[in-house]
């Protein structure tokens, strides 16, 4: 009868881990970082004898817990991670590159319009030359072309700011992502092997890689206990409880470099930070471009004023001034009889016609086309980038949480079983104990 006792008590005791292992499970059904867990359940075996000459006997004793056994796969989690990290920098530069697009004001009121009024004014005031409400609007559309660069201008500067900050955001989430990670170390090489704390170690632990990795493609090396260790570059970023921080250089051009310790790394290949940097150096090279249109616009309309001649035949004032870069592009005259519509000694409106033999190849309409097509191609390339990624992303979470994410169907037949199981094991001690009294009776 002890031996039923035992059998039944050891019965409990395992069902009632079980079951509350499965009410864990089912509270973190919704917890996209939790990793299922399952109690494994072996046989009990006693081994006895009763004479030294004769073999041990090994009989069923009940049944024991060996510990939790989390619900994954190396290979599914790291594909989970490969696949995160091409979505988080598709996304990343899908956003920076529609911001830069925007940046550059394309819409009907933006810099291609305003340029394309300059000139089609130019051929309304070849046509009346003298009509001096033709010559303010005229005058008025290069301020609005003026004006329109410079907010472009302004627009690319502050995205450029942006992507910095972002970077440094993105970077701030990086090295507190290292920190809990070394701080998990430390805890996965003193936890119990199959312990509940173990278990929810590795789930942190697991948190911490997916952030690496949607940041950068860092290097991941495992060691006894599930420990992780993280380096880049030849550069060790965690080893055990030692995190060395990430920082963000950047130069005065707006692009930006990664270092540790002062030591500069190569630039990334997947991830956030690696769309951060490329988003950066797009958008210096569209700042760049909008400065070298806006000097064609500047020698153009200047040259096209000095060949002509005003009302009163002297040389036409230069219209624009430049001193540094787009956004000081300046308007520097209002007056009308200030336009040199005259060719020199000739027809009062041979200048004017001039003013369209800049358009066309060389000229700022065709600069302004060239960075507008230029960076619409890479908008939409990054969209069908992050189109792709989110597919690819979704079928490896997919194919990863059918074995780890909690099935709330599998989990309430487990609990139904488990409460069976557990109601058995305390009847074999009730029939225990009622036997044990029958027998202590007959005495």
């Amino acid at each position: 009868m002890s031996d039923m006792l035992s059998i039944g008590a050891s019965g409990v005791r395992a069902y009632q881990r079980a079951l509350s292992t499965v009410s864990v499970n089912i509270s973190n059904a919704e917890n996209p970082n939790y990793v299922r867990r399952d109690l494994r359940l072996t046989e009990m075996a006693i081994t006895s004898g009763v004479d030294p000459y004769h073999n041990y006997q090994i009989s069923f004793g009940g049944v024991q817990a060996n510990g939790l056994a989390r619900a994954t796969d190396p290979f599914l989690e790291a594909n989970v991670r490969l696949t995160g990290a091409s979505l988080y920098g598709a996304e990343t530069r899908a956003r920076w590159a529609g911001a830069t697009e925007n940046g550059l004001n394309v819409g009907e009121n933006g810099v291609g319009s305003k340029l394309n009024q300059i000139f089609s004014r130019g051929q309304e005031l070849s046509a009346a030359p003298f009509d001096n409400i033709l010559r303010t609007q005229f005058i008025a559309d290069i301020d609005s072309a003026v004006q329109s660069i410079n907010r472009s201008a302004t627009n690319l500067a502050a995205i450029s700011d942006q992507i910095i900050g972002s970077a440094q955001q993105e970077v701030t989430a990086f090295n507190d992502a290292l920190e809990n990670l070394a701080e998990t170390n430390l805890s996965l090489r003193t936890a119990v092997e199959g312990s509940p704390k173990q278990a929810a170690l590795l789930d942190q632990r697991d948190t911490a890689l997916a952030v690496l990795s949607e940041r950068m493609n860092v290097s991941i090396s495992f060691a006894e206990k599930g420990v992780a260790n993280i380096s880049f570059d030849g550069q060790s970023l965690v080893d055990i409880g030692e995190a060395f921080t990430l920082a963000v250089d950047p130069d005065t051009d707006g692009n930006f470099n990664l270092s540790v310790a002062g030591t500069a790394l190569a630039n990334p290949s997947q991830g956030s930070l690696s769309a951060l940097i490329t988003s950066a150096a797009t958008n210096t090279q569209r700042r760049a471009e909008l400065d070298n249109m806006a000097g064609i616009l500047v020698a153009d309309l200047n040259g096209w004023q000095a060949s002509g001649e005003t009302d009163s035949g002297s040389a036409g004032p230069p219209l624009l001034s430049m001193s540094a870069g787009a956004a000081s592009l300046t308007l520097l005259t209002r007056a009308t009889a200030d336009l040199a519509l005259a060719a020199p000694s000739g027809a009062a409106n041979g200048n004017i016609l001039a003013l369209s033999n800049f358009r066309g190849t060389g000229g700022a309409e065709q600069a302004w086309t060239n960075i507008v097509g230029a960076q619409a191609i890479i908008a939409a390339s990054a969209q069908s980038e992050n189109a792709a990624a989110t597919s690819q992303h979704e079928a490896a979470r997919t194919a990863r949480d059918n074995l780890s994410g909690v099935d709330l169907d599998r989990e309430a037949a487990d609990l139904i079983r488990f409460q069976q199981a557990y109601d058995a094991s305390a009847r074999v001690i009730q029939v225990a104990r009622e036997t044990m009294q029958s027998i202590f009776a007959i005495f």
